[in-house]
């Protein structure tokens, strides 16, 4: 139980200061905050349990490990599911279109926004849009896509194609429709 409680403790933490950074540094891109992050709350979860009496001052003995090192593993592997988490819920609310049109209605007001003023939040200064102007080119920097020079025709490598295929698998297991 010690090990689950100090994970829930680490984790509070992680999110608390991955918040304060991320205030701070005004990222342009998040992902390089959150694995540096865990690198630094793993030994403070380790120093916590290897530093805090069995008990933490208030456990029953039923309550208390009777194996040290699993207990100490399975509350680092509750820390880094609950931080997996995290960082899921963080890119899909954060990064995704759908929430990111939503908001921009939300501050509009009562009166909305037509299409092409909605539309004028994703452009950039050259005057692509941000899905052509920035996804694509790093679907082709990181090696999902490329693109024919000759046809102008984007394609997938072998990397994507097995994304892709994942992809399409979890989607049919998952009945998910159409969509994405």
């Amino acid at each position: 139980m010690k090990g689950l409680l100090l994970s829930l403790v680490v984790f509070v933490l992680y999110v608390i200061s991955t918040a304060v950074v991320s205030h701070i540094g005004r990222f342009e891109r998040h992902s390089r905050l959150f694995l540096p992050a865990i690198a630094i709350w793993t030994p403070v979860y380790f120093a916590l349990y290897a530093l805090t009496s069995p008990s933490l001052g208030f456990l029953s003995e039923p309550w208390m490990a009777t194996h040290r090192l699993a207990d100490a593993i399975y509350g680092y592997g509750v820390l880094l599911l609950n931080v997996h988490s995290y960082i899921d819920w963080f890119f899909g609310f954060n990064g995704g279109f759908s929430t990111s049109v939503m908001l921009k209605l939300l501050r509009a007001g009562k009166h909305g926004l037509a299409s092409h003023e909605v539309l004028a939040h994703y452009r950039l200064p050259d005057g692509t849009d941000k899905i052509f102007g920035w996804r694509v080119p790093r679907l082709v920097e990181t090696g999902y896509l490329q693109l024919d020079g000759a046809t102008g025709r984007y394609t997938l490598t072998k990397k994507g194609l097995l994304a892709a295929r994942i992809g399409y698998a979890c989607k049919r297991f998952l009945n998910l429709g159409k969509g994405g």
